[in-house]
C-alpha cells in the first residue's frame, strides 16, 4: 500500500533539498526521522515536516503503525522562481535583481512486505 504526503512551493532552492533527499529509498521512516535530527541544513526542518505528514496521513487514513513503514521514493521538483529588487547592488549583479527559487516535494512510503513462510510438506 502507498502513503503519500507533498508539500510545495518551499522556500528552499531545489539543488540544496535534493542532496537531502536522496539515498532514503528502502530506509525504515523512523530511522530517517532519527538522522535527519543531526543534519545542520535548513531543509532538513521541511523534509521532518512532510515525513510526519507522511506517517499521520498512513495512521489516520489506513490505521497503519509506523514501524511497518518504509520509505518508497522521495522526489523534490522545482517550483516557480520569483525575483525581487535590491537596491544596493544598482546597475551591477543583474540590475539588482535577486532570483529565489521554491522547490516541490513529494514522498511515498510502503509498507513493509512479511515475507510468508511456506513449508513443503513430504510424501
Amino acid at each position: 500500500m502507498e502513503i503519500k504526503a507533498s508539500a510545495k512551493y518551499l522556500h528552499v532552492s531545489p539543488r540544496k533539498l535534493r542532496l537531502l533527499a536522496n539515498g532514503w529509498k528502502g530506509v525504515p521512516v523512523l530511522k530517517v526521522l532519527e538522522k535527519l535530527e543531526f543534519y545542520p541544513q535548513r531543509g532538513t526542518e521541511l523534509l521532518e515536516k512532510v515525513f510526519k505528514q507522511a506517517i499521520a496521513n498512513a495512521k489516520n487514513n489506513f490505521k497503519l503503525a509506523e514501524e511497518d513503514l518504509v520509505v518508497k521514493t522521495v522526489e523534490v521538483g522545482e517550483g516557480r522562481g520569483f525575483k525581487k529588487m535590491d537596491k544596493s547592488h544598482g546597475a551591477r549583479f543583474d540590475r539588482g535583481l535577486i532570483k529565489r527559487k521554491t522547490a516541490h516535494l513529494f514522498i511515498t512510503l510502503e509498507t513493509k512486505e512479511k515475507k510468508k513462510v511456506v513449508k513443503k510438506e513430504k510424501e
